[in-house]
């Protein structure tokens, strides 16, 4: 029960982020889920490099420090 709502929590977070691809937020949703690199590669026909390409570009968003300032911006409506 524990992880159903922990993944539900991330997943709305991930789905609310502004500034990701509809891809780069479909991938890490997946890794959430635990699903392989591979598996995610043959949903958009692409091999488990490009997918972990997607997902580091996406966690490098998300950790710079940039992008934390427009979300806490965007966020309090101080644009």
């Amino acid at each position: 029960m524990r992880g159903n709502r922990t993944f539900r929590y991330f997943s709305a977070h991930i789905l609310n982020l502004p500034h990701l691809s509809s891809k780069e937020k479909d991938v890490l949703i997946r890794r959430l889920k635990t699903i392989t690199l591979e598996n995610i590669g043959k949903k958009y026909q692409v091999t488990e490099g490009r997918i972990r390409q997607i997902e580091r570009e996406a966690l490098r968003k998300v950790k710079s420090k940039s992008y934390q300032q427009r979300l806490f911006k965007d966020k309090s409506g101080n644009n």
